[in-house]
């Protein structure tokens, strides 16, 4: 029996990317989830995380995904989209239910059940909720506590941030997949998926700042106390640093990304004048 395969979609202004990966056994515990093939292409009908052709959108995204498919020698049913920060809201909610357990044991299920209770906020039109990220839990009034499974109580309450997302932006994006005939496992906050990849829980608790660069604009993160405390997007990237850099050089576009690539560096104290 084939292993299950996680894909992971990346749809950006300037290219789109699609990574494999399937559980492997190490000899530890826990399987590790392994890269068994990577694609990018040039991506067209995309500007700033926006679709503004869905026809050129998808196929950019076939041709990707046909090079990925070749490179793991079996077909993509589903994969996790990322979505770019542009129009992305962060709004604060609760939740309260009381412990199904008649012993007031907090399980699993009463977990799930609070956070979507937290879901009953007023959504902004036209905007829909992408993540619910838990804050704080409180059992029985004691709050403070990132984790109640196990404990015991009898009414359970979260803190929540919930992330929200314009709709318009959403449903242009799964239109692009769905004609792929890919099925969408769900849509992850591009900047989300960047922090998970690359902060650890020690930086987010103390406070840091994540810069996702893309080509046309950069998403930014700020985490307090493990806690997003601010999403937002600015409309520059590296695509306005190459057309800089062909100004003052007055060159072309395609000499100076070569420029900036081959001889570009982000440490200013290590440059000479």
């Amino acid at each position: 029996m084939a292993q299950e395969l996680f894909t992971g979609l990346d749809i950006g202004s300037n290219s789109i990317r699609v990574a494999v990966g399937q559980y492997m056994n190490n000899g530890h515990d826990r399987p590790v989830l392994q890269i068994i093939g990577a694609a990018e292409c040039p991506s067209a009908g995309i500007n700033k995380g926006v679709i503004t052709s869905i026809e050129d959108a998808v196929s950019s995204l076939s041709t990707c995904l046909d090079q990925a498919e070749r490179l793991v020698g079996q077909p993509l049913t589903s994969a996790w989209v990322s979505l770019a920060g542009s129009g992305v809201l962060l709004q604060l909610g609760k939740g309260v239910v009381a412990v199904s357990n008649p012993e007031g044991e907090i399980q699993d299920d009463d977990v799930e059940r609070v956070l979507e209770s937290a879901k009953m906020v007023s959504t902004p039109l036209n905007y829909e909720t992408l993540h619910i990220l838990p804050r704080n839990f409180l059992v029985d009034g004691q709050g403070g506590i990132k984790d109640p499974v196990g404990m015991s109580g009898m009414r359970l309450e979260v803190e929540t941030q919930i992330v929200q997302c314009s709709s318009t932006l959403s449903k242009n994006l799964r239109k692009c997949v769905y004609r792929t005939s890919l099925e969408i496992e769900g849509l992850v906050l591009s900047s989300l998926a960047a922090a998970e990849a690359t902060l650890s829980q020690k930086q987010q608790n103390l406070g840091v700042a994540l810069l996702d660069i893309g080509a046309n604009s950069t998403n930014i993160l700020v985490f307090e106390e493990g806690n997003i405390i601010l999403s937002s997007t600015i409309p520059l990237g590296a695509n306005h640093i190459t057309s800089d850099i062909a100004i003052v050089l007055r060159t072309s576009i395609d000499t100076a990304e070569e420029v900036k690539v081959k001889y570009g560096y982000a440490v200013p104290n290590e440059v000479r004048d």
